[in-house]
């Protein structure tokens, strides 16, 4: 009895077979079917059945599917994260560095000689004052 049902349930499994292989076999040769035979797209989807069995082993490539798409996301996500901290980070470094600048030029301009006279002249200070001879040199063999 056993092996009545398994022989049953085997011939309609390889007819399911044969009738898909028919199906798609004549969606894909051109001017090859049969004149007899008429395909509806009803039938082309009656016979793409999915079984459980194969669905539930499929789930496996599904789920490596998903998960390398998730990592492509957030690998895009950070990706994007790191650039915009990169741009912020480079404004930044470019605003420091016309400070910089900015103090440099500030400093040279205070520390010149008729800067400092100017200023020691406005607060009254008189002990400081530009020497009215040129420097001279001494000679070690004189």
């Amino acid at each position: 009895m056993d092996e009545i049902k398994k022989k049953d349930t085997e011939d309609v499994k390889s007819q399911r077979q044969q009738q898909r292989r028919r199906l798609w076999g004549s969606l894909f040769t051109e001017g090859e079917s049969d004149a007899n035979e008429s395909k509806s797209i009803g039938d082309v989807v009656r016979s793409i059945k999915i079984d459980g069995e194969m669905f539930f082993r499929q789930i496996p490539l599904l789920l490596l599917i998903l998960a390398g798409i998730l990592l492509m996301v957030t690998n895009r996500y950070q990706a994007q994260q790191e650039i915009i901290k990169k741009e912020q980070l480079q404004k930044e470094v470019e605003d420091w560095r016309f400070r910089s600048l900015t103090r440099s030029s500030e400093l040279t301009t205070k520390t010149r000689q008729s800067q400092i006279e100017e200023r020691l002249k406005a607060m009254g200070d008189s002990s400081i004052t530009t020497p009215k001879e040129p420097p001279f040199t001494i000679n070690p063999n004189d």
